[in-house]
């Protein structure tokens, strides 16, 4: 498998005040329609601000793999990616659920069909058995719920990325909250995580990582 893609904080990143309104500003920024692209919303406690790392794609249309680094300071709170135009692109896909419900963290993704944005809150929403999918695998999908959505304000605190000095985590992405030292990875519409701890983590000199997939 082709290392993931990294997703990070940008140089000169917005702050939210809330996860959905960070989700919003990050999906509706994605101009590239025929292909998956996703990154981690990201919570600093301290400051009680959201940020959206820059989302990644590999160039594939139905499935997507990145890394999500997660600065000292910040968790990851939720994850993010779009689903191009095609059959069920305003579904949760079984890898979906079991992302947000293995991370306990909610995922959101824009919809092209329907040009919506739903969430997934893996504490709350509700899924359904497949009815087309083979009777032994019982895959699930999930209508979510289509959030509410209002420009996105920035807030008015602005934040720094951290410097090479200052240790940072990774956490890697399939359609993925770990803490400020730990690896953890996920999946999104076509992955599963197994053994992520043995098999995901690796260092650089800035970064720890944990691997999250988003299809």
């Amino acid at each position: 498998m082709a290392k993931p893609a990294p997703s990070r904080l940008a140089d000169n990143y917005k702050t939210y005040p809330t996860a959905n309104a960070a989700a919003v500003a990050a999906l509706r920024d994605i101009s590239d329609k025929g292909h998956e692209f996703g990154g981690g919303i990201l919570y600093n406690k301290e400051q009680n601000v959201y940020a959206a790392t820059a989302p990644v794609g590999q160039g594939d249309d139905a499935h997507f793999q990145a890394s999500v680094g997660v600065p000292q300071g910040w968790q990851l709170h939720s994850t993010f990616h779009t689903h191009p135009s095609g059959d069920r692109s305003t579904l949760f896909s079984e890898n979906d659920i079991n992302t947000a419900q293995q991370l306990k963290a909610p995922s959101y993704i824009l919809a092209r069909d329907d040009d919506k944005i739903r969430m997934f809150d893996p504490a709350s929403s509700k899924f359904q058995i497949d009815d087309s999918s083979d009777r032994f695998s019982r895959s699930r999908i999930s209508t979510g719920s289509v959030i509410k959505e209002q420009a996105p304000i920035p807030s008015a605190l602005a934040a720094t990325p951290q410097t090479t000095a200052t240790p940072q985590t990774t956490a890697s992405l399939t359609s993925t909250p770990a803490g400020a030292s730990s690896a953890v990875p996920v999946t999104g519409s076509k992955a599963t995580m197994k053994d992520f701890a043995a098999r995901h983590r690796a260092r650089t000199s800035k970064y720890r990582h944990r691997t999250v997939h988003i299809k």
